[in-house]
């Protein structure tokens, strides 16, 4: 699979509301190349008011990795 500079593959599976059991497990196989398979099983959990610098940390970067999500899923589905 080719991927971008940035390791995104430059060819995702893209869902045209055929063969969705197929193309969620391609999908769920990206997600999990990507790092982001627990954001999209599990979300982003709320970051509390008196977070630690710890938690704020881990909190933008499971921000960061929702926003890839989000990036492969739009360019996952057809239009």
């Amino acid at each position: 699979m080719a991927t971008h500079r940035n390791n995104i593959p430059a060819h995702l599976p893209v869902f045209e509301g055929k063969n969705y059991n197929r193309w969620i497990v391609k999908m769920k196989v990206i997600f999990r190349f990507q790092d982001v398979l627990e954001v999209v099983n599990d979300g982003i959990p709320a970051l509390a008011a008196n977070a630690t610098d710890v938690q704020q940390t881990a909190n933008r970067d499971a921000k960061k990795k929702d926003g890839k999500t989000m990036f492969l899923m739009h360019h996952s589905v057809s239009n």
